[in-house]
């Protein structure tokens, strides 16, 4: 029989705010609309996600977000040393922090750290890191909830070593309960494909994009890779995965650079996608 499987997981796309391609806010929040998606990903910074960083008052963002019917999602990218602080000294729980106006101006709903070596690590140094993130991660996540929203971890491809592995990602997940899970498609070889599969219960953030396997960690639009969709999302449904699915295309300089996330390119990501949501099962 063929079963209709119902698009339970909503579409979102990364707001186009970085330095070297930069659009106004309210085109991002517009443009999202337009399109049909659910969710727009905006990013922290280590002294939070202000005026300067939106071009305009946060709350003003946040009435922006709510009129146009869209939720925000933001992504808080943290450079560590070996000491587990940022190049200026910061921890991610100060850097949280200073992304709390910002987190309930928009009414942030899932906010997550993604980290990454401000230097160059040793695997010992690297697993010791990893170890004492935890009770970052475990007040981080506490902090969150006040706030309304949850707290996840993104994992890295294998070149970027930390959390990049599958052994501390759950080792994390299973000391902080309510830690969230983040999903980079376009970050995870075939061969390890099922172990993270694995973890959809614990999923809470999708981000979606092209890669040419087995390479990882492209970026590239839909249909510039080699990444079957269809299959993916029909196994995070049959998990129960129903939350958001956030669009990060865009490039990286190990696929020819940045600057792929035209209008176009996130129009016709935003098609694929939405046909992949839109599978048959045979049951």
């Amino acid at each position: 029989m063929i079963q209709h499987i119902a698009p339970s997981i909503a579409i979102g796309m990364n707001a186009r705010l970085f330095p070297a391609n930069w659009r106004p806010i309210r085109h991002e929040i517009s443009f999202a609309n337009q399109l049909g998606c659910t969710y727009l990903q905006v990013h922290g910074s280590e002294r939070g996600a202000d005026t300067a960083y939106f071009g305009e008052a946060p709350e003003a963002v946040g009435a922006a977000l709510a009129r146009h019917g869209l939720s925000a999602t933001m992504e808080i990218v943290v450079r560590l040393r070996a000491n587990g602080r940022t190049t200026g000294g910061a921890t991610p729980l100060d850097v949280l922090r200073a992304n709390l106006p910002a987190i309930d101006a928009l009414g942030i709903q899932h906010v997550h750290f993604h980290f990454a070596p401000a230097e160059y690590l040793t695997s010992e140094t690297l697993r010791a890191l990893e170890g004492a993130l935890i009770d970052q991660l475990a007040t981080g996540a506490a902090l969150a909830r006040r706030h309304g929203c949850t707290l996840g971890l993104e994992h890295n491809e294998p070149d970027v070593p930390l959390f990049a592995e599958l052994e501390p990602v759950i080792t994390a997940l299973e000391s902080v309960p309510d830690l969230g899970f983040v999903w980079d498609l376009n970050h995870t070889p075939p061969d390890e494909l099922g172990a993270w599969m694995d973890l959809a219960p614990r999923m809470t953030l999708l981000h979606v994009s092209d890669t040419p396997l087995p390479k990882v960690n492209h970026h590239l639009p839909l249909g510039l890779g080699s990444i079957d969709f269809s299959a993916r999302f029909h196994a995070l449904h049959s998990a129960g995965y129903a939350g958001p699915a956030i669009l990060e295309i865009g490039g990286v300089p190990k696929s020819g650079g940045f600057g792929r996330d035209t209008d176009d390119a996130l129009a016709d990501s935003v098609a694929r996608l939405r046909g992949a949501l839109d599978t048959r099962a045979r049951s």
